[in-house]
């Protein structure tokens, strides 16, 4: 039988984790950012996309929320490479 006691993280520190590995896979991106705008201006539009560009979105926004929890910088970076 496992005891719950014996693990050394509590839920708490679970959650943590989590968030700090979403925040972590954070990546700005102007294409997510385009799908935002279409979101909020022309959701009739956004509807009628796929369920991929759906769920990259929905994985999109979760990363940034939780990067936006801890502080973390969700700008657009200066320099864009070529």
């Amino acid at each position: 039988m496992i005891n719950p006691s014996s693990f050394p993280h509590s839920y708490e520190d679970r959650d943590t984790r989590r968030l700090r590995l979403r925040a972590d896979a954070f990546q700005y991106s102007s294409a997510m950012e385009q799908l935002a705008e279409m979101k909020r201006n022309r959701p009739e539009q956004y509807d009628q996309m796929g369920a991929v560009a759906h769920l990259s979105f929905g994985y999109y926004e979760a990363a940034k929320s939780a990067a936006a929890q801890l502080g973390r910088n969700m700008s657009a970076p200066s320099s864009q490479e070529n």
